[in-house]
């Protein structure tokens, strides 16, 4: 790509490049697109020059004529063939919005995303009026459940399980920069095994591996070839098996009014709740 002399232009010709990507497949191969073409390829490349220059949005409408220096040009350049290979941008810019934070994000934790802040409000809105909420994340991967649920509720404390050690180093770096650290504790677990029986929990919340093994062709690039094998799929040949591992050891670890709370893939909602009212809930 021939280095502009201008922010626009380089944006532009780095969106055109972006645009071609899914009609070549991978840039630099011969192989045919593995999913659909990227869906944003202008959002991409104002979002990767922001991330590499520490612009706003304003710094883009109101700076666009400017011409653009060695160093941003060489960083966005790294950005954009990152991109062209289908690599998420959060993974390329080391952040990801969610809720009302940023969250520090790698290969290591799933990115969050909007979906998963359906279950923040809900959950939030289930302990809002208790004095001193106890809370229990499971798989917290970035933490960013835990996290957010920590900001919305000033007196709730937490724990946080996950079986990846590095996962937990990235959610307890977002607990350190949300100034949160005092307030969750971070152990390394597969569900339960690190939580005693009687934890008198108000609630345990949990985005689990839930997609099938069989399905995996069917995902896109951007999550099937970056995000954690570990954190995406159930384990076997059941799409329910982190469901039915978490509700086996819900109950005793609940107070009376406790709460469970999941995300669930598409097309699991009924047999998740089916499963939860066959052990009592």
């Amino acid at each position: 790509m021939t280095a502009p002399q201008t922010v626009a232009r380089l944006i532009a010709e780095a969106a055109a490049r972006l645009e071609l990507v899914g009609e070549r497949g991978r840039e630099g191969t011969q192989q045919p697109a593995p999913t659909a073409p990227l869906p944003n390829p202008q959002l991409d490349a104002e979002s990767l020059f922001r991330g590499v220059t520490g612009w706003s949005r304003a710094d883009l409408l109101a700076r666009g004529h400017e011409p653009v220096g060695a160093a941003a040009i060489e960083g966005f350049e790294s950005a954009i063939a990152r991109r062209a290979q289908h690599e998420p941008v959060q993974y390329i810019l080391g952040r990801a919005a969610f809720w009302r934070d940023e969250f520090v994000v790698n290969p290591a934790v799933l990115i969050p995303r909007p979906d998963t802040e359906i279950l923040i409000e809900r959950v939030a809105n289930h302990l809002r009026n208790l004095k001193a909420p106890r809370l229990l994340d499971l798989g917290t991967g970035s933490g960013c459940i835990a996290l957010s649920l920590l900001r919305e509720l000033p007196s709730a404390m937490a724990t946080a399980v996950d079986v990846s050690e590095a996962a937990l180093d990235v959610a307890s770096e977002n607990a350190r920069r949300l100034d949160l650290a005092s307030r969750i504790e971070f152990r390394l677990s597969r569900w339960f095994d690190a939580i005693p029986a009687a934890a008198d929990l108000d609630a345990i919340v949990s985005n689990p591996p839930y997609v099938a093994q069989a399905d995996e062709s069917s995902l896109p690039a951007e999550v099937r070839d970056f995000e954690p094998r570990l954190a995406l799929f159930a384990e076997d040949a059941d799409d329910l098996s982190s469901y039915r591992a978490i509700v086996s050891g819900a109950s005793p670890r609940l107070t009376l009014s406790g709460l469970l709370a999941f995300e669930v893939g598409l097309g699991q909602a009924d047999r998740v709740a089916e499963l939860m009212r066959a052990s009592g809930f």
